[in-house]
This record gives C-alpha cells, sequence and structure tokens, in this order.
C-alpha cells in the first residue's frame, strides 16, 4: 500500500517565545482510529511524557531545551477550539533548576501534583535515568537521588511568568531510585518504581508517603506501574527474562479487610514475544491496554491496543520514527502520545482524538 500523509495546519506554541504559530502535523492516512492530530510542542529538543489533569485544561509534561540536556517538567494548557485542540499554551517550568525529573503526573481531585527530581540530591556524574536504547541492546540507569516529590493546590501558584516556583513536599527520601509514579483513581494510593543496581521492583504507598509495601518483586527490571480504572489491578512492564526485552504484565491488587493493599494476589503476562513492549496505559473504560512495540523495529516503535486479557492486539500508528508513551485523557476521547513524526526530527507531544475500535 502507499503511504499518504495527511497535513493538517495547527496552532502551536514554541518553548522559547510562547507566541502563537502555525505548523503541520501528519497523520497517517491508515491511522483511522487517529483523528485531528496536533503537535502540541516544538521548540524542545526533545519532549513527551505527558498526562490530562482530571479537568482536561492542563497537561502535564517533561522537555529538554537542549539536546543532551535532563528533563525538566512543564504545565501548559491545551488550547480548546469547541470540542477539539489546536494547539497549547505558554508551557510553564515547575522543575528546580539544576535537577532532573521525570513522571509528572496529577492527583484525581487535580489540586495535586507529582513528578520525580532529583532536585537537592543530584549527581552530575550520574548517567541519565530511565530505559534507553544502546546499539542493539537497552539499558536500565538508576539515578540515586531520585525521589517522588509532590506539590499540593498548585493552581494556586501558577505564575505569569514562564517558571513556577512550587513548594514541592518529598514523599520518598533514600539512596535509591524512586519514580515512575501514578496516583490510584481514589487518590489514596500511590504506584512507583524502586530501583537499585540493575534491579527495580513495583510498590505501591499512601499518597503521604507512609505504608510503602512491595506488590512486583522478581530479578531485573519491574516498572512504569498504573493503577486500573477500578483501583483493583496495575499494569505494568517487566524485563525478568534479563535480555533486553520489555514484556507487558497486569497484577490483579491484594487488599485486606480494612482496604489496605496488601499485596498481589495474582499476575497476568499479556505480551511473550521478541519484542520490546513498554509503556503501557489503560483506556479509561478499564477493558483496554495501550501500548509502543518494537515489533515494527527499534527506530519504529508503534502504538497497539490490545484487550485486557492480551488478546485483539490493534495496530494504532503507522507513521516513520518513534510513536511512544501514550496516555488517555480521562473521557478516553483524547490521546496524548511522544512521537518523532515531525518536521524538524525532534521528539515531541502529540494528540488526536482516538475512536476505540
Amino acid at each position: 500500500m502507499t503511504m499518504r500523509l495527511i497535513p493538517l495546519i495547527v496552532l502551536c506554541v514554541t518553548a522559547s517565545s510562547g507566541l502563537a504559530q502555525t505548523t503541520r502535523a501528519y497523520h497517517d492516512e491508515r491511522e483511522k482510529l487517529l483523528s485531528n492530530v496536533v503537535q502540541l510542542t516544538r521548540g524542545f529538543a526533545r519532549a513527551g511524557e505527558s498526562y490530562f489533569s482530571p479537568d482536561m485544561n492542563w497537561i502535564i509534561f517533561q522537555a529538554s531545551i537542549e539536546r543532551d540536556g535532563h528533563y525538566q517538567m512543564y504545565l501548559a494548557q491545551p488550547q480548546w477550539l469547541g470540542d477539539l485542540i489546536g494547539g497549547l499554551g505558554r508551557p510553564v517550568q515547575i522543575a528546580p533548576p539544576n535537577s532532573r525529573n521525570t513522571c509528572g503526573f496529577f492527583s484525581p481531585d487535580g489540586r495535586r501534583l507529582m513528578f520525580a527530581s532529583t532536585v537537592g540530591k543530584e549527581k552530575a556524574d550520574e548517567p541519565m535515568g530511565g530505559y534507553r536504547r544502546e546499539g542493539r541492546s537497552y539499558s536500565w540507569s538508576f539515578p540515586t537521588g531520585m525521589e517522588i516529590f509532590v506539590a499540593d493546590e498548585w493552581p494556586q501558584a501558577l505564575p505569569k511568568s514562564r517558571v513556577m516556583d512550587l513548594k514541592l513536599r518529598p514523599l520518598t527520601d533514600n539512596e535509591v531510585y524512586d519514580a515512575e509514579c501514578a496516583y490510584s483513581p481514589d487518590g489514596k494510593w500511590i504506584c512507583f518504581t524502586r530501583g537499585a543496581g540493575k534491579d527495580a521492583d513495583i510498590y505501591v504507598m499512601r499518597a503521604d508517603g507512609s505504608n510503602p509495601v512491595k506488590v512486583v518483586a522478581t530479578e531485573g527490571y519491574d516498572g512504569g506501574p498504573f493503577f486500573s480504572p477500578d483501583g483493583k489491578r496495575l499494569v505494568y512492564r517487566s524485563d525478568r527474562k534479563g535480555n533486553d526485552l520489555l514484556q507487558i504484565f497486569v497484577a490483579d491488587l491484594a487488599f485486606d479487610d480494612a482496604g489496605n493493599i496488601t499485596g498481589m494476589s495474582e499476575e497476568h503476562q499479556l505480551t511473550n514475544d521478541n519484542n520490546v513492549n513498554w509503556g503501557p496505559y489503560w483506556h479509561p473504560g478499564g477493558k483496554h491496554i495501550i501500548y509502543a512495540t518494537s515489533a515494527h523495529g527499534h527506530h519504529n516503535y508503534e502504538l497497539y491496543l490490545m484487550r485486557d486479557d492480551g488478546t485483539q492486539p490493534t495496530r494504532i500508528t503507522y507513521a516513520a520514527g518513534a510513536d511512544v508513551l501514550p496516555t488517555f485523557s480521562p473521557d478516553g476521547k483524547w490521546l496524548l502520545w511522544t512521537s518523532k513524526r515531525t518536521a524538524d526530527g525532534t521528539t515531541q507531544v502529540f494528540a488526536a482524538r482516538f475512536k476505540m475500535p
């Protein structure tokens, strides 16, 4: 089949000036479940991992002005044109200087936001955190100064300038990597990844940082967890075979009579192949999971949707370059993801209306 790219004129905002500009987003005609594709960020050397606020009036994402610079955390407002997103307002940096940052997330009531940061514990000689490709293999690195922070009542601190001075409260404080964090639907729990050396496990803790409980503990890396919409399961990725390939799992959580999470009652493996499958995220309906896979090459990650039992995989994206880190809006009508389908070859945040197959 001959690929035809459909250009869409959209309104965007540069990171450097904040001035409205027009740009083109390209939409492959085979992406029939996506429409109104919008490039949200530009002016960054790289940007990605974005999430909507509960009211869909904000997104939080990480980005770097410099190609080799550490990620900083940003907030910005989608520019709604009726029921469509036309672009993104001026990004506001919320990460403290001299730190590396990742994994921003809003609380279900919208009053708090959290992210992982090395603020106050930054070590310049440590490698970049997270999962990255090195030739034909992959590796995780865990900055030991990475902790999880929360900002209470952040809307009250919204600035008129491009930098926001948040009062951050640490939820963790130790000498290991704590990151990859997300709230439960009721806001009472946080799931996160705790790593050291070449090993990482999945934990949950109370929203105030108390009562950490290890849920997934196997050899190698287990991480990137998210609560299901009903709060009873976690989806995550695992490299427990040590073969540089990530697979996707779902764990049924165990609760005591008081409603406390005590661990895992059962685990289900959803993918088992020779690909890197990562960045899984729940659709708000609770029956489907979207994720990125290297099935079409390590330079051409694509997004797939599957049932929560691992069946009926459906390809979502077809553009050349990486399409990764997908997340849904709270109403399930919009998809945010990180893509290299840009005119300048940089990786940026995109949004599109999503149609369930």
